[in-house]
């Protein structure tokens, strides 16, 4: 199961329906069995609290993760997951794509990190998590966002 939530307010217009699907083959790619995760799309305001408060980062941040995973591998729920709809706006702006492209790309790397990634521990942790994040794009249909 995946569960997509919006903050009530945010202008949004993306098909949840593909979302989800696209989510799911990240999943099957990333994790055996059945698997569950929730994403939570707000703003700025609301992940820069979270940052705040889970981090100790007084900023605001494009995604956030939250892995059950790494404690039990058996769970199902693998976690969470919260994207900031402003970054997420800003950010495929600045790479000159469109909001769907960097959407798919936060969640993959968000998703690579419930699997228990971490491009903070060192820089063979970094190239590693984002040839994951590659195989997933491309299983979602996005391929050459990074470069080789």
């Amino acid at each position: 199961m995946i569960e997509i939530s919006i903050k009530e307010g945010l202008e949004w217009d993306q098909d949840e329906a593909w979302l989800k699907q696209v989510i799911g083959l990240f999943l099957e790619h990333l994790f055996e069995g059945k698997r569950s995760l929730s994403v939570s799309i707000t703003d700025d305001e609301e992940i820069r609290t979270h940052n705040r408060e889970q981090r100790n980062r007084d900023s605001a941040t494009d995604i956030l993760s939250w892995s059950y995973f790494e404690e039990d591998p058996q769970t199902e729920w693998v976690g969470d997951l919260m994207l900031s709809l402003d970054r997420v706006r800003e950010q495929a702006a600045e790479n000159g794509w469109d909001l769907r492209t960097e959407l798919v790309r936060l969640l993959a790397h968000g998703c690579v990190h419930l699997a228990g990634w971490d491009h903070e521990r060192s820089e063979e942790e970094e190239r590693g998590m984002q040839q994951k994040e590659k195989e997933l794009l491309e299983k979602g249909g996005f391929k050459h966002l990074y470069p080789s």
